[in-house]
């Protein structure tokens, strides 16, 4: 796949697969204004959480619409999209279709080829053996470590995935009579990556100390990802007849891997996982380090604490033995005969 290096390096420290899975993305909708001579194409996704897609094409006016409340389906029924027919140079939507319910996916497939007048793009996993497999996988490792139902997951189970060719014929019979398979996420690298994720990363207070890696295989390991077998597909749909489906086959297939690649990478993560390693540890004896000299300033203040109070008691009982002195004498002088 012919990636170009992001403008933003910060890119690159991003979660893998949302990193492979914008930047295909980005190249698609690069490709389609490069064949149609748009210098700023006006993009429309349609997204079920907040998931940073503008910054890895800032020179898109991108338009967003929410698809989802509370991580739960909130499109309307009968589902109709509010903007005019032909408004936007591309359509999009990546972690959504698989997260609506079958009746509603026709519909929005629809909506997404009348609102757009060039490319409408549609990224999802598939129902196979495979993702079944790897799905099943990940939610087990995440309920094993976390005690966590992860939702995302469940709702693939709930709602149901589609096997490709369904959705190729969903797509058809809604109008589309281009359309272009480029496959993402390779399959046995991705469920690898995820579950490194999953361990060392979510939910985990020093998630950031793993960015290095993840920048490592981004650069060098991501381009090669955009082959079968995949877990995700993006599909690609131009409504626009200027657009050469067959170019973005062409243009936007992962390239050969080379094994001294996957071998020099290897050897990159290993010395930077040692290297985070070695930072860890140093990290861990400050802490250590740190904690002891918590505990001799508890122990010093515990003392001090404790001084106070004895001070602050025999204080108390001197105070209570003079007013008892004082008390006494009073008393005595009350009760002694009056003089004459």
């Amino acid at each position: 796949m012919v990636i170009e290096k992001p403008s933003d390096q910060s890119l690159l420290g991003r979660t893998f697969d949302q990193y492979q899975n914008f930047m295909q993305i980005a190249q698609c909708v690069k490709e389609a204004a490069r064949q149609t001579s748009i210098t700023r194409p006006r993009v429309l996704e349609l997204y079920r959480r907040p998931s940073g897609l503008a910054e890895y094409f800032p020179e898109a006016d991108l338009i967003r619409y929410a698809t989802h409340t509370n991580d739960q389906p909130s499109l309307p029924s009968p589902l109709h999209l509010p903007f005019p027919d032909k408004s936007f140079d591309a359509c999009v939507i990546s972690d959504v279709y698989e997260h609506l319910p079958q009746a509603q996916r026709p519909e929005l497939l629809g909506e997404m080829i009348r609102v757009t007048s060039g490319l409408v793009l549609v990224g999802s996993p598939v129902a196979n053996e495979t993702v079944t497999r790897c799905d099943k996988i990940v939610f087990d490792f995440i309920w094993g470590k976390y005690a966590e139902r992860f939702e995302p997951l469940a709702q693939h189970v709930t709602f149901g995935l589609e096997p490709l060719e369904d959705m190729v014929a969903s797509l058809k019979s809604q109008g589309a009579d281009r359309v272009v398979l480029l496959p993402c996420n390779y399959v046995y690298r991705w469920i690898h990556q995820l579950l490194i994720y999953f361990d060392l990363q979510h939910r985990q207070p020093y998630a950031g100390i793993y960015e290095p890696l993840t920048r490592i295989y981004n650069e060098r390991l991501s381009p090669y990802d955009y082959r079968e077998p995949c877990y995700r597909y993006l599909i690609v749909v131009a409504v626009d007849p200027r657009l050469d489906a067959d170019v973005f086959s062409q243009r936007l297939t992962g390239p050969r891997e080379v094994p001294a690649t996957v071998a020099e990478t290897d050897g990159l993560l290993l010395q930077e996982f040692l290297a985070i390693n070695n930072r860890a540890g140093d990290a861990l004896r400050e802490k250590d380090e740190e904690l002891a000299r918590l505990k001799v300033s508890l122990a010093q203040a515990h003392r001090e604490i404790e001084r106070l109070a004895n001070a602050a008691e025999q204080k108390n009982r001197s105070a209570w033995f003079k007013l008892r002195s004082i008390l006494f004498r009073l008393q005595k002088a009350l009760s002694a005969p009056a003089r004459k």
